[in-house]
């Protein structure tokens, strides 16, 4: 698959949306997690996509419009495939050095003391 718009008359379905609601837990610098009402999951969007008139806090009731994610094609994308492959490459390698470097006592209070 190639990184292309999709139009909304490609889709097989027609749209389904749906009132959505939920709960802000969580408020960072650039975006806002939301948990969805009836153990649906979590949303996470960036701030600037959420319309209020208040500044956001945790606790404050949200809704939104959504519809079904569509399946656009029975094969996955390789370019999405090997990106998220080598991401999770590095994440290891990084842990690994982590616990390395754990072991040698170099993330310890004794290493800090000058």
């Amino acid at each position: 698959m190639s990184a292309r718009k999709i139009g909304f008359d490609e889709l097989n379905y027609p749209s389904t949306e749906t009132v959505w609601e939920g709960v802000i837990i969580e408020v960072t610098g650039s975006s806002v997690v939301i948990d969805l009402k009836g153990r649906m999951g979590r949303l996470e969007v960036p701030k600037r996509l959420v319309i209020t008139q208040y500044e956001l806090q945790v606790g404050q009731e949200v809704a939104f419009l959504m519809s079904y994610p569509e399946v656009l094609e029975e094969q996955p994308n390789e370019k999405y495939v090997s990106a998220l492959a080598a991401y999770h490459q590095r994440m290891r390698a990084i842990q690994a050095k982590s616990k390395r470097n754990f072991k040698k006592g170099e993330n310890t209070d004794e290493s800090q003391k000058d």
